[in-house]
């Protein structure tokens, strides 16, 4: 029965407290003035998850404020058998008044791990480039009461490329990637805190705290013993070969691929694989990929087979090993069957407040073989997010530089939702760039340039495997031509790199503006076209060509140009035309040719010109011909011949001259006529002949005067 008034009974509590089987502290001597004596504590502790201690309590005080708690470290004293301390240390995250009695009122409390309060933060941001072990030392360091301790071998904690934390708490970011490692963890309490203990090895564990063995009794034993009372073996199918492939694109001959056969003996079950595909970058080696195998595999078969047991071992602890010994099916095993690893606790506490009953503990547990690796396995207290839809961010890259990108063309990017990156090549993970056609040393190549704005996908909805799509124009990335002005207009314009203005692009442009329609081209410096066959060009209407320096056109074999009207070409200064071999012009009518200063014309043999009709010569003053060897003119009818003033003919030798009728020689008042039948007749006014020797007149008949 209860104490006979409410002021007598909390006395005789409060007298009492020291002696209980349970106790209540407050560590950093931040408690309720009011004292809280516990009545009853139901403590449900396990590996790899959050404990959870409810706790009823008693006090004179029906007024305590619950934000005076909330937060607040509490630790339970639990007196084991043997004397020793049994600790149970949380932080208030739940507490409320549920009633009173009798002048006493009755509280709940709720304790919980400091890994709780990673459950309430919620963040997004990459963390990328780093093992999990580092992972963990960053996100746990941004809270001020961490405690934790990591038992993990380096082998089993590679670096991670990429690593998103994308609209998720802390503590499942945390727990998915400890998961993808076969990561544990567990708590050692004392009376001023608890560690958390991460594991990747459940067969190292350590033993219980006292003698690591518990002694099993059946129903009629020894309740005061610190013993076990029920063990109950249990059985459930299982997968016996786990298989997982993935994609590599520094690979992509074929997936990789690995399976791992179970080594667990379950009676008479056919083959049942399991089969996942991680999808891209899942893992990158065969190794790897049969360690995700093996992790997975040994993570079903921790729960192929377990064992419940109740009693009242107030030592068993999760995270923790024992012996079992005087079991009647464990008796004659060997050592290593007799030893088996604490998965889950309850324990269920009452303490001895009321005069006639006793103070009762009990529990219950869950365990497996220590021989067996215990794993979480992936989702056991996490869920992977997914990214649904399309998302953009910003390029970035090196300060000082346009455009940064690795052999793959991939490119660095800043989420919008990252408020720790600082807009350079530590934001993020270079991620990969989808192009219109991508083959062995051909495709399309863009490479989005830093501050662009790029959408994003992530293959399989995974917030570790972005992939780039596409890009979008922002207000500091406006459209290369104004809009709406010229939404007639579709093409490209790049940008000249390093430190190139708006006006320093190549640029290639189609405007469909009805009447107006255009395709420019435009080449920021040079232009290199390349035809490997046949080439064709077709002009409807005019063509204009502008070069403001040189041309140099080269053709290797034959050249036809037809112009079906006039041609006009003109020359600003010198034009020089070497043929190789011979060169042919016909002109259909007329020639004319204008030279304004001198001509020289050098013909290394022979020259042969034919003319029609006629042919007319005008030189304006002096008219030379030389001629290396013979010279002979020949005229169909006639050839006249007028000069002006003076004529001198010199020959070095003979000159002669045939006329095939007269010859006739006129100068002023006197003649010379020569005639073909030999009569040469000499007309003058005067005759002087003068000799400085001797002077002969020879013929028939000599008649003078």
């Amino acid at each position: 029965m209860w104490l006979p008034t409410a002021a007598t009974a909390l006395s005789a509590l409060l007298e009492r407290q020291t002696s209980r089987l349970m106790r209540l502290s407050f560590p950093n001597d931040d408690g309720p003035s009011a004292v809280l004596l516990p009545e009853k504590l139901v403590a449900d502790e396990a590996v790899s998850r959050d404990f959870e201690y409810t706790l009823t309590l008693l006090s004179e005080d029906a007024a305590i404020p619950a934000k005076s708690l909330i937060g607040k470290m509490a630790t339970i004293e639990l007196v084991r058998r043997d004397g020793g301390p049994r600790y149970f240390n949380g932080y208030v995250f739940e507490f409320g008044r549920t009633g009173t009695d009798g002048g006493i009122a009755h509280y709940r409390m709720v304790l919980r791990p400091w890994m709780a309060f990673l459950r309430s933060r919620q963040n997004s941001g990459p963390l990328h480039q780093k093992t999990v072990a580092a992972l963990t030392d960053e996100i746990l360091g941004r809270y001020r009461f961490h405690d934790y301790r990591l038992q993990v071998g380096a082998t089993s904690d590679a670096t991670q490329t990429e690593a998103m934390q994308w609209q998720e708490s802390d503590a499942n970011f945390l727990h998915r990637w400890w998961e993808t490692r076969g990561w544990y963890y567990g708590y050692e309490h004392r009376a001023d805190g608890h560690t958390l203990v991460l594991c990747d090895d459940s067969k190292q564990a350590a033993p219980i705290d006292g003698v690591p063995r518990i002694r099993y009794f059946t129903e009629g034993g020894p309740d005061d013993d610190d013993a076990i009372a029920e063990w109950s073996p249990a059985r459930r199918l299982a997968p016996t070969r786990y298989a997982v492939s993935s994609f590599d694109f520094k690979n992509p001959h074929r997936p990789s691929a690995a399976s791992i056969a179970t080594v667990n003996q379950q009676g008479d079950v056919p083959e049942l694989e399991i089969y996942e595909d991680t999808g891209a970058y899942g893992f990158r080696t065969v190794a790897e990929g049969e360690e995700r195998a093996k992790l997975s595999l040994e993570e079903i078969e921790a729960k192929a087979k377990h064992y419940e047991s109740r009693g009242n071992a107030a030592r068993l602890q999760p995270n923790r090993y024992f012996d079992l010994i005087e079991h009647f099916e464990h008796d004659r095993d060997p050592e290593e069957d007799r030893r088996f690893f604490v998965v889950s606790v309850r324990h269920e506490v009452v303490n001895n407040h009321l005069v006639d009953e006793p103070a009762r503990y009990s529990n219950s547990a869950v365990a497996v073989r220590q021989k067996v690796p215990w794993r979480p396995g992936r989702g056991y207290n996490s869920v992977m997010p997914r990214v649904y839809g399309l998302h953009t961010a910003l390029v970035v890259g090196p300060a000082g530089e346009e455009i940064d990108c690795d052999e793959y063309g991939r490119v660095l990017v800043q989420f919008h939702n990252d408020r720790v990156g600082d807009y350079n090549e530590k934001s993020y993970c270079r991620v990969r760039v989808a192009t219109p056609m991508a083959g062995d040393r051909f495709g399309f190549v863009a490479i989005p340039r830093i501050g662009q704005e790029v959408i994003v996908q992530f293959l399989d909805g995974h917030p570790d495997r972005p992939l780039i799509t596409g890009l979008v124009p922002n207000q500091e990335q406006m459209p290369p031509w104004e809009l709406p002005a010229n939404k007639t207009q579709t093409g490209f314009l790049t940008r000249s790199s390093h430190g190139g203005e708006y006006e320093n692009a190549n640029a290639f442009r189609f405007e469909d503006k009805k009447g107006d329609e255009e395709v420019w081209l435009h080449a920021e410096k040079d232009q290199r076209i390349e035809v490997e066959h046949d080439e064709s060009h077709w002009v409807g209407n005019d063509r204009k060509k502008t070069i403001d320096r040189d041309e140099n056109v080269q053709v290797k074999r034959h050249r036809t140009e037809r112009v079906d009207h006039n041609e006009t070409i003109s020359i600003g200064d010198n034009r020089t035309e070497d043929v190789g071999r011979n060169e042919t012009i016909s002109i259909g009518d007329n020639r004319s040719v204008t030279i304004g200063g001198n001509k020289t014309e050098t013909i290394a043999l022979a020259k042969a010109e034919t003319i029609g009709l006629a042919k007319a010569l005008t030189i304006g003053a002096a008219y030379q011909t030389s001629v290396g060897a013979a010279m002979n003119t020949t005229v169909g009818l006639s050839q006249s011949e007028q000069i002006g003033r003076n004529k001198s003919t010199l020959v070095g030798k003979t000159y002669e001259i045939k006329a095939g009728d007269e010859f006739k020689v006129t100068v002023g008042k006197s003649t010379l006529v020569m005639k073909s039948d030999g009569t040469v007749l000499i007309n003058g006014t005067q005759f002087k002949f003068a000799a400085s020797g001797p002077v002969q007149i020879i013929g028939k008949d000599v008649d003078i005067n």
